[in-house]
């Protein structure tokens, strides 16, 4: 346990909201500003371009990321040198001329991948543990941050009803309670994103009650988490009969949802159950429509899946389009999965 997470720890309950709450102010400085709007609105329109759109726009997109990773990239420059002095003349504006790019290499030396016209101690900085449970290091620019979480305010809030300005609560892996407590609450509020953090490290049976109360208690309109941490609470939700814990939708991360859950948590919260795709690196992502297709977001990132035998899931091999200055390319990013062609009764036209 670092030093600041033990200090935190130590903090009276109400200072632990305090601390939750600065940091989320300064996490919503970086995150959204007066442009954010505009942005949620154009990507809104954009779930509805035509086929042709999205190739035109996406092909512009990967040409100035590629220029920019194979010119300005200390990893990708040297990998094109070293193709030419062996003689190779292959195009780097073609994507397919790329090699899939193995998340340790990332892991092995991350700052080699971002571009050097930047400075990192400028940039927002996002250690992870990855899709895989690899540790990371992530280096965004504060418009690359905007971008993504105007994606995010778009296609996993308002497709659901729901603004930034919500009371929402989430189900994560920080430590926001000691691991030890037994009391509640297991749980900070944080004024700074409207958010109230929820503990997964203390859904004991005799425990989940204050869960339950703390979500009326904080009006709190929809839950974003893992699904094995939302299932638990539904189930005490219906085992103790609790009809005053209603919200507007429950949102799904981080792993795959199962039938038997969407099934619970809908009823114990009477609300849709909407399950989302992404990692931490922002390459992939997509979300899921009131018609339960899951959309691809084609302005994250494009995806190609790599050999499979049959009609098994194959490697998702994974080029982002949002972060041009550290930009990963032909990324396999540890998960498999099959796509679709299939058109949605919703009519979006994302994959």
């Amino acid at each position: 346990m670092s030093i600041a997470l033990n200090v935190y720890h130590r903090l009276p309950r109400v200072s632990r909201s305090a601390v939750a709450s600065l940091r989320g102010y300064y996490l919503n400085w970086w995150r959204y500003d007066n442009q954010t709007d505009r942005l949620v609105d154009e990507i809104l329109e954009r779930d509805f371009w035509s086929e042709r759109q999205w190739e035109d726009w996406q092909s512009e997109r990967t040409g100035h990321l590629l220029e920019r990773a194979a010119t300005r990239v200390p990893h990708y420059r040297r990998l094109w040198s070293e193709r030419r002095r062996a003689g190779d003349r292959a195009s780097w504006s073609y994507l397919e001329n790329w090699p899939i790019l193995e998340k340790e290499t990332v892991r092995a030396n991350s700052p080699d991948f971002v571009a050097d016209d930047l400075n990192r101690s400028k940039m927002f900085h996002d250690h992870t543990s990855g899709t895989t449970g690899t540790s990371l290091d992530l280096w965004l620019t504060k418009d690359t941050v905007k971008h993504w979480y105007a994606l995010f305010e778009a296609r996993s809030r308002r497709w659901y009803g729901l603004t930034r300005r919500d009371r929402w609560a989430i189900l994560g892996g920080q430590l926001v309670a000691p691991v030890k407590q037994k009391r509640p609450p297991f749980w900070v509020w944080n004024a700074g994103l409207n958010q109230l953090y929820l503990s997964s490290y203390h859904l004991a049976p005799d425990l989940i009650p204050a869960y339950l109360d703390a979500l009326v208690r904080y009006r709190i309109r929809y839950i974003l988490g893992y699904p094995s941490a939302i299932y638990p609470l539904a189930q005490a939700a219906l085992k103790l009969k609790r009809k005053d814990v209603s919200l507007d939708v429950v949102i799904t991360n981080a792993e795959p949802l199962y039938e038997h859950q969407r099934h619970s948590i809908s009823e114990a919260f009477g609300c849709p159950v909407r399950e989302t795709y992404g990692m931490a690196e922002i390459v992939a992502a997509a979300s899921e429509c009131e018609h339960g297709s899951l959309h691809q977001w084609p302005d994250t990132g494009i995806i190609e899946t790599g050999p499979a035998e049959g009609d098994e899931p194959a490697d998702l091999i994974c080029t982002g389009l949002v972060n041009a200055d550290m930009p990963l390319i032909r990324y396999r990013v540890g998960d498999s999965g099959k796509l679709s062609t299939a058109k949605c009764k919703c009519g979006r036209t994302l994959p």
